[in-house]
């Protein structure tokens, strides 16, 4: 493969141990998962997962099956992320949250993807020895939260959805400046809505999930535009908001790899840790296949 020449190194979910080796050879460079143990989900369910996969299928279920995948990962010299985005945590939630982080940093991940920051100093104070990644369901939206997130302790910041390609090159000036790494979706992550503000559940429709309700917000939806504007301008935003009904199921952003490279960002996540390890599979493949092919003279 060619993909050095890029610089951009492959993220893919991981949800089983026996993924490790098949996404390393379709070209994965590094991995990010959950841990949702029977511990956890005795004393606070799945509804209020430590991360933001209320599901099984897309989480490991113990520090050992981690451990595992995190070795072969580590045989290959690819890094593991372990996730505890959860928009907050309860105060009883608390040391349960580091206890996992503990086990999951002693278990060899490389860093933890975390969005509240309140979690973020608890670690700090309590001598927890992993670095952190921003989690996109963390608000950073513009350079000054670049700072203070940075002075946090936040080693890399996963950039939000719904930014436009000139925001992300704005932004990534400042990451440059301030030396902080920045990773960007490019599969599967198409969404309306803005993770930094959302408080939705993301349950899959899978016969291993604790649930087959489907996303609140991907439910059928009507749209009524109140505005003093003209009615073609309300038209227009009727339209647009309705058009995400039929976008929602999958999403790609390979057509933003040149500009990728250009702006700095250093990964590229492919969403769905949910899915079926040959999508998963698949998914890296076409990755990988596309920054060949930029590679070529």
């Amino acid at each position: 493969m060619l993909l050095q020449w890029l610089s951009l190194k492959i993220l893919s979910p991981l949800s089983k141990v026996s993924e490790v080796n098949a996404l390393a050879e379709a070209g994965a460079e590094e991995f990010y998962c959950g841990i949702v143990t029977k511990e956890w989900e005795k004393r606070f369910s799945f509804i209020a997962s430590i991360n933001l996969r209320h599901d099984r299928v897309a989480n490991f279920q113990s520090f050992e099956e981690l451990g595992k995948a995190v070795d072969i990962a580590s045989s290959n010299n690819l890094p593991v992320f372990a996730v505890f985005n959860a928009p907050f945590y309860s105060e009883n939630q608390f040391p349960l949250v580091l206890s996992h982080a503990r086990k999951a940093v002693e278990s060899g991940v490389s860093k933890l993807i975390v969005s509240d920051p309140t979690i973020i100093s608890f670690f700090k104070e309590n001598d927890l020895n992993a670095e952190i990644a921003l989690s996109t369901a963390a608000p950073a939206f513009n350079s000054a939260s670049f700072s203070f997130f940075k002075e946090l302790g936040v080693k890399r910041i996963v950039l939000p959805r719904h930014f436009t390609v000139e925001e992300i090159s704005s932004l990534a000036k400042k990451a440059k400046d301030i030396n902080l790494e920045l990773e960007a979706f490019v599969l599967n992550a198409l969404c309306p809505y803005i993770d930094g503000l959302c408080t939705l559940q993301h349950v899959g429709k899978n016969p291993e999930s604790v649930s087959v309700q489907e996303l609140a917000c991907r439910m059928p939806f009507d749209v009524e535009v109140i505005s003093k504007q003209s009615d073609s301008e309300k038209r227009t935003a009727t339209s647009r908001a309705k058009t995400w009904q039929n976008t929602f199921p999958e999403s790609c952003g390979l057509c933003a790899l040149p500009f990728f490279k250009k702006a700095g960002i250093g990964s590229l996540k492919i969403a769905g840790r949910g899915n079926s390890s040959e999508k998963k599979i698949a998914d890296v493949k076409m990755v990988a296949s596309a920054l060949d092919l930029l590679a070529l003279p």
